[in-house]
């Protein structure tokens, strides 16, 4: 049988997974080779981008990645996420952990999410619930944190990232 963390809380980073999670379509691996591609003007990141930029509050480490080598770049976020100001990160974040609890405590897969948030009014719109999901699960499993199911995969990052 497959780990599971018992009642994990639908809190994290002082954020609640069921209100106000906006979704934006927009992954975090692109706008870290855009932001290297610009070397690192933010002005020149297009509107999705900057929002994928401020909800992971990259401005706080921009110069970590811009010297760093991009294989590097999901631990240097990670550590981020673990370690920065917990209000300055929004819904990117908020995402993954949401993608993460509904695999947790529900089950896998996106059908079981959408029902999720359906059921929990987080929205009543397909598109919203896809963006969520695309965005919470691809970047999750970007950072090696997520499964391709959406299930967890790294039970310490999530250990360390609830207990912040």
């Amino acid at each position: 049988m497959a780990r599971k963390f018992e009642n994990m809380p639908d809190r994290i980073m002082g954020h609640s997974i069921k209100y106000k999670v906006i979704p934006t379509v927009c992954n975090l691996k692109n706008m870290l080779e855009k932001l290297q591609a610009v070397s690192g003007d933010f002005s020149q990141l297009k509107q999705w981008e900057k929002r994928s930029y401020k909800a992971y509050n990259i401005e706080a480490i921009k110069s970590s990645i811009l010297k760093t080598d991009e294989k590097n770049w999901p631990d240097l976020i990670k550590n981020h996420m673990l370690n920065g100001e917990k209000a300055q990160f929004g819904a990117s974040c908020i995402d993954i952990y949401l993608v993460a609890y509904v695999a947790n405590e529900y089950g896998p897969g996106k059908d079981i999410f959408a029902e999720f948030i359906y059921s929990n009014e987080v929205s009543d719109k397909p598109n919203t619930v896809n963006a969520i999901w695309t965005v919470g699960k691809g970047d999750g499993i970007y950072l090696d944190l997520l499964n391709q199911d959406g299930s967890i995969k790294d039970y310490d990052f999530f250990e360390k990232w609830i207990s912040r």
